[in-house]
């Protein structure tokens, strides 16, 4: 029965879910989850490679991006997403990170696609 139960977790693994801001201290996630393991692989790759950028970001984000693993109860990053008039992404990694940075321009529609997932 143990064995049983611990590939259940298993099976849950990672997953990615998008939200945005409704005011500075409340988030509210789409129901939409990503959970194909390769896709968040690629996401944490891009995010832990992308380079710092010399832009400063104001206000809120646009978006805040969480990877979670239910089955350890963990919250493995998150990011926060400002979506630029000239089709540029800046981020921070963490809820108070200062470091910004810029998602290259090869992954942007990356980015856009688990953006989509944000559908309220």
């Amino acid at each position: 029965m143990g064995l049983l139960f611990l590939n259940a977790c298993n099976e849950n693994g990672r997953e990615l879910v998008v939200g945005t801001y409704t005011d500075e201290s409340t988030i509210v996630y789409s129901g939409d989850t990503l959970t194909d393991e390769a896709e968040i692989g690629r996401f944490l790759e891009l995010i832990e490679t992308s380079p710092l950028s010399e832009a400063e970001v104001e206000d809120m984000p646009d978006y805040v991006i969480t990877v979670n693993n239910p089955s350890e109860f963990t919250m493995e990053a998150t990011v926060n997403v400002w979506v630029l008039e000239d089709d540029k992404m800046l981020f921070t990694r963490g809820m108070e990170g200062t470091d910004v940075f810029e998602v290259d321009s090869m992954y942007i529609e990356d980015v856009n696609e688990i953006l989509s997932l944000n559908n309220f």
